[in-house]
């Protein structure tokens, strides 16, 4: 280790040398092996120093204090704790270690003019603080005043926000009895100061773990929940983002600096379990609003999962596995068309398949996939039922939930026994809904088209099926979508053709007829973008265009709806030109030039290939 005197003086040369971190080397490495007090108080001072050039105020105080403790009179120990004391904000005490200087040594101009310049910082802050405490109970007067003008509450809801984004704003509202006024807020039920208040919470919650931990406990998670299971999708939004500040402050996500040292709390995990656990609950909860549902799905997409997969802790996901997986299937399992259903957005079902992929992608090893895809099977199997065909499209609706997140898992369970007899049955019934859930699933199926192999060979004969029975115009074009994907899934294998010669062009023909409701027939008819290049104009107004392809979304996924995306599979065997804008990208998409032929493919070439865009062969012998 070497002789503390020693290696002070050796440190003492580094930090006149500008060499701080080797200094505090230095003086750490001599007080391990110090008997002496006295010199011990020494380092501890010196060090102190070092902490000051690093602007690392807390330990620059905490080593000055050990050697205060060691010599109460110690004059460089104490105006060292000052200026770290003044730079952490205790300016009351920064005030109380100087003005010891001074009474020590009065003619010490640099201690005078510190006292003075503390003295008048001092004097501003409580002016400040009298004058924010007033404000802040001026705030809540008018925000709980049923007669005040509609007009003032708004300005005083807007100036409480504004306040509670400042660390010292947080600090005078919390302090003044900020918490049960801002319940108190909550409880008027009206959507306004509802939104007031928990915005103001989300802005004293942030960066700051103490105070998030004591507002959690005062109003309870419970509460928060059932104020974010709301059918106010603003409310709904505000709350999200109050647990998500909440969530970032105890698991020390918020890295933002306030002037202060971090507040010590010894254990935020139990917290942030029973947040977990009760957004789980959430999700499968018939009390919660579809925005709220939507809410609860987001955070656990953002917060369960490892943000950096080299990291090793994965427990929330396994935890969520266990304790939640069933519910989100069940979420991906809602037919909104069924009595008895959870409330649900449109983007629902979409989100919760988004968080199923994330889950499994966050899984680390073979039995951590294989016990996540025991879970999707015990439950999928469970719902089967022959005698209750709504259990049966729930099993089936949550497949597709499946397929649309991790594909290998949904595309595995598709092809045990009995699903395929189950999609066989719904696409025989005559209940229209058991139709679209069958499609539906088979258009998710065939997305990922190397590795649908189970659905390509058995999918095509069913939506055949289902486009010939079906009146209900819908059902046909999401038919006409899957049989367009699954035609393309063989590529350029031969063998794997799905469709017989000719058949090709009755599809391309049926998609070119093809016409949306009447109540939902937009300005610019499907046919028009897909007919013959003589039936369209020389422009397309994008007005029109944007309102052809809201009509196209008929679901969230909006990945397979027309030639729009280009199939990877048509991509990849055509080469069309770099569109110069939005009206030749889609003129030049490969489905839709097929879809315009009036006389359908050449009859001696694919018939997913477009003669005139096929890339010219190389001829690998020859040397230009």
């Amino acid at each position: 280790m070497g002789d503390p005197i020693q290696l002070k003086d050796e440190g003492n040369k580094c930090f006149q040398a500008g060499e701080v971190d080797k200094a505090i080397e230095c003086y750490t490495n001599a007080m391990k092996t110090c008997k002496d007090k006295n010199v011990l108080a020494v380092l501890h001072r010196n060090r102190s120093a070092c902490y000051l050039k690093q602007e690392n105020y807390v330990k620059a105080a905490s080593d000055a204090s050990r050697a205060i403790d060691v010599d109460a009179s110690d004059l460089k120990a104490l105006y060292r704790r000052c200026l770290a004391l003044e730079r952490l904000g205790k300016l009351d005490m920064a005030f109380k270690d100087v003005q010891r200087c001074a009474t020590i040594e009065p003619k010490n101009k640099t201690f005078l003019e510190t006292l003075r310049r503390l003295g008048a910082e001092i004097q501003q802050k409580l002016k400040t603080t009298f004058s924010t405490d007033s404000r802040v109970q001026s705030m809540f007067e008018i925000l709980l005043d049923d007669e005040m003008d509609k007009d003032k509450k708004e300005k005083a809801a807007n100036n409480l926000i504004v306040l509670a984004r400042e660390d010292a704003g947080s600090e005078r509202i919390f302090q003044n009895n900020g918490v049960p006024l801002l319940q108190q807020l909550i409880e008027t039920g009206k959507p306004a100061m509802i939104l007031a208040a928990i915005r103001t919470l989300s802005g004293m919650c942030t960066g700051h773990r103490a105070r998030a931990t004591a507002i959690i406990h005062l109003i309870g998670i419970d509460k928060l929940c059932s104020i974010m299971a709301v059918d106010n999708e603003e409310i709904a939004l505000a709350t999200c983002n109050l647990f998500q500040c909440t969530y970032d402050s105890l698991s020390g996500s918020d890295k933002r600096l306030y002037g202060k040292e971090e507040a010590l709390v010894l254990d935020s995990s139990r917290d942030l379990k029973t947040i977990l656990l009760a957004l789980l609950e959430m999700i499968s909860s018939k009390k919660v609003s579809g925005h709220g549902r939507d809410q609860a799905l987001n955070l656990l997409t953002k917060n369960v999962p490892r943000k950096d997969k080299r990291e090793s802790d994965h427990s929330k996901t396994l935890f969520t596995i266990d304790h939640g997986l069933k519910k989100i299937l069940k979420v991906c399992g809602q037919v909104p068309d069924l009595p008895d259903q959870l409330p649900l957005t449109e983007n629902t079902q979409l989100i919760a398949s988004v968080l199923l992929n994330k889950l499994y992608d966050d899984l680390r090893c073979d039995p951590e996939r294989d016990n996540y895809r025991d879970i999707c099977d015990e439950y999928i199997k469970g719902k089967f039922d022959p005698n209750d065909m709504d259990k049966n499209i729930h099993a089936i609706n949550a497949l597709s939930g499946l397929l649309q997140g991790p594909f290998d898992v949904g595309n595995a369970l598709a092809g045990h026994q009995g699903v395929m007899e189950m999609m066989v049955a719904l696409c025989g019934s005559e209940r229209e809904v058991d139709q679209i859930v069958a499609v539906e699933a088979l258009i998710h199926a065939s997305t990922k088209m190397s590795r649908a192999s189970f659905i390509i060979t058995n999918g095509v004969s069913l939506l055949k099926d289902i486009y010939k029975k079906t009146k209900n115009e819908k059902i046909k074009i999401r038919a006409l979508v899957g049989l367009c994907k699954l035609g393309s899934a063989g590529g350029d294998d031969y063998s794997m053709r799905q469709f017989a010669e000719g058949s090709t062009e009755k599809l391309a023909k049926q998609c070119r007829n093809a016409r949306p409701p009447p109540q939902q027939q937009p300005e610019l008819p499907l046919c028009f973008l897909t007919g013959p290049e003589r039936a369209r104009p020389d422009t397309l107004k994008p007005p029109q265009f944007i309102q052809f392809i809201q009509f196209i979304q008929f679901t969230q996924d909006t990945e397979e709806q027309l030639a729009m995306t280009n199939v990877p599979q048509l991509q990849s065997r055509t080469e069309p030109k770099r569109a110069n804008n939005w009206q030749e990208m889609f003129l030049s998409s490969p489905a839709n030039q097929l879809l315009a032929s009036p006389d359908g493919p050449k009859p001696d070439s694919s018939p997913f290939r477009l003669e005139e865009e096929r890339p010219p062969k190389l001829n690998l012998s020859k040397v230009e």
